[in-house]
């Protein structure tokens, strides 16, 4: 159905409908930080429940609206089958809100009725504000009449949700007596940025309601690289461009730029199903040591979501170092490798595990037209992975416990290993990282510093920027003309951009310590270039003085979270506008070098 109307009556329903939108959107997020932040009695349920239906009729009448003064329906329906999903979803909720609630009561009936419609209101708010900011977005003259880069996009949006996290933090039921501005800023952050580092006891100073903020902060920024970019630099830019595609290509090592839709949604599902094994595992081992005090299943689900993001977030005070943890060599084991299968990059797993599949399909007689096989970006990661973990274990285990009496957590060869794997950007530790030799901890920042790998869920330079390095020095002591790696010649962009990406980041680390020096020097400095390290490569282990820090030191520490999320150089190429090429050649000279 259409309606027989003028171009400029469509244009004037558009113009009416756009501020329709925009206070739904507002009202939606208002009640959606209500129900979240405050407790309500059974009048004020009864009132946000009788708002929200409100919102909800109005919403679904102006999509309808925007559906039938369309002059392509069909063509308005696919362009936009995200925010038609979310109108449908709308329309099951109006329609169909009482039915719904009461189901959900029969499904759960030991959870609380109260509960129940808090969380159906939620979901409902949430509805209405993703498909506000869709519209929004969409819509808006200023942000589609500029070009805004991937970069560029990823920041607004970790920003946003940033400033978010922090409101939320601030709610009555996010915490039991209430934190500051700084410390609520500070833990968004750091969970946003999947870092670990808190000022505050997160165990202490947060309720439920708080913890599950923090969990969901840290699940959205764990998949941020890869999920938020390509969904706001859909909505920002009005649809992912040819240019925007390659852009996201290079971010997600995907070579095929029709499939970066698809695997974007691979990623999502893989996460969550990671997550699920990872907490039925955790569940397993904690229940057969016991963890009395704690609710095991949030406990299970919190660490397994923290370990794959490589977030180092724990539900315990003294984190996988709390004693009723002791010896539970099997729940780190599962630990480790959800921070490994976390850090290691989505590319490399779906690489693998297609050249895996491949090979199987051979062995059970089938046949492929071209088999798939490990790219050399996979080698260089898995090479430098293996290489980072086994030689970091290596070291970490002579400096701590052949040549020194270092504190164990199990086997030695066991808390050696579980160390370097939580360096490379997760942030758990089973004993007190304060408590480690200064050989050590110079050994756990190197591995700080490299982090993990491309498109993952860590920090750091990644393993790739470290081994392009070490391949550009050997191609110089080897007198060639160009890297090669696996049978493979490699870029000169390439060599440069790693070179870019190493020398930012130690000057980066390097003005974050001096100013941590400079506004705590009765620290000690060794101290504090750890804390520095461990925050700009979104580790989160500390030496036991982030909760010393004062406010600005904080602040500092909040910069360094997130530049150090984003990248230094994807940070600065943000904010530096491109020069066209010179139409010329300048004359060539030389420089002595040594």
């Amino acid at each position: 159905m259409r309606l027989p109307i003028t171009e400029r009556q469509r244009d004037l329903v558009t113009r009416v409908l756009q501020p329709v939108t925009a206070l739904c959107g507002i009202g939606a997020l208002a009640l959606l930080i209500l129900v979240i932040g405050w407790p309500l009695d059974t009048h004020l349920r009864t009132l946000v429940r009788a708002t929200t239906a409100a919102l909800l009729a109005v919403f679904v009448t102006q999509e309808v609206l925007r559906l039938i003064i369309q002059l392509h329906p069909l063509r308005f329906l696919r362009e936009r089958y995200l925010e038609v999903i979310l109108a449908l979803t709308a329309s099951v909720e109006l329609l169909f809100g009482e039915p719904i609630l009461a189901w959900l009561g029969q499904r759960a009936p030991d959870l609380p009725a109260s509960n129940i419609t808090v969380l159906y209101l939620a979901f409902t708010q949430f509805t209405l504000v993703v498909l506000t900011a869709l519209r929004a977005l969409r819509r808006n003259a200023l942000l589609s009449s500029r070009s805004l880069s991937p970069g560029m996009v990823f920041i607004l949006s970790f920003a946003l949700l940033i400033a978010l996290g922090t409101l939320l933090l601030k709610t009555p039921q996010a915490t039991p007596s209430g934190i500051g501005w700084v410390d609520a800023l500070f833990t968004a952050t750091s969970a946003v940025c999947v870092t670990g580092l808190v000022t505050v006891d997160v165990t202490a100073s947060f309720t439920g309601h708080g913890l599950w903020i923090i969990l969901g902060l840290i699940q959205i920024g764990g998949l941020g690289v890869m999920t938020i970019t390509y969904f706001f630099t859909y909505f920002f830019a009005g649809g992912v461009t040819l240019r925007n595609r390659i852009a996201l290509q290079d971010l997600l090592c995907e070579e095929n730029l029709g499939h970066i839709g698809t695997v974007l949604g691979v990623i999502v599902g893989f996460t969550l199903l990671t997550e699920i094994a990872g907490a039925i595992a955790i569940h397993t081992f904690i229940t057969a040591g016991g963890l009395p005090t704690v609710d095991p299943v949030f406990f299970s689900l919190f660490h397994s979501v923290s370990a794959f993001c490589n977030a180092g977030f724990s539900t315990l005070s003294n984190g996988l170092a709390d004693p009723s943890l002791a010896g539970n060599t099997g729940l780190f084991s599962v630990i480790m490798i959800l921070i490994v299968g976390g850090g290691i990059g989505f590319p490399v797993i779906k690489n693998f595990c297609f050249v895996s599949f491949a090979k199987l399909a051979r062995l059970l007689g089938l046949r492929i037209a071209v088999p798939p096989r490990l790219t050399a970006n996979s080698q260089l990661v898995l090479v430098t992975t293996v290489s980072l973990l086994v030689g970091g274990a290596l070291l970490i285990w002579l400096t701590e416990f052949a040549f020194g009496n270092g504190t164990a957590n199990g086997p030695e060869w066991f808390t050696a290993l579980f160390h370097s794997v939580t360096a490379r950007t997760a942030g758990f530790n089973i004993t007190p990282v304060g408590a480690l030799f200064p050989a050590t901890a110079a050994i756990m920042m190197f591995l700080m510093f490299v982090g993990g790998s491309p498109s993952s869920t860590a920090g750091g330079i990644k393993t790739t920027t470290l081994a392009i390095a070490i391949l550009a020095v050997r191609r110089v002591l080897l007198g060639r003309t160009h890297i090669e790696a696996f049978g493979r010649r490699l870029g000169a962009d390439i060599a440069d951009r790693a070179l870019a990406i190493l020398l930012l980041a130690v000057g980066f680390i390097t003005v974050v310590s001096t100013a941590l020096c400079a506004l705590h020097p009765e620290l000690n400095p060794a101290d504090l270039v750890f804390e520095a390290v461990s925050a700009v490569g979104t580790v989160g282990l500390t030496r036991g003085i982030t909760h010393l820090l004062g406010d600005p030191a904080k602040l500092i520490l909040i910069a360094a979270m997130f530049v150090g999320r984003v990248g230094v150089l994807l940070f600065l190429l943000s904010f530096i506008r491109k020069r066209p090429p010179l139409g010329y050649r300048l004359p060539e000279t030389s420089v002595v070098l040594t």
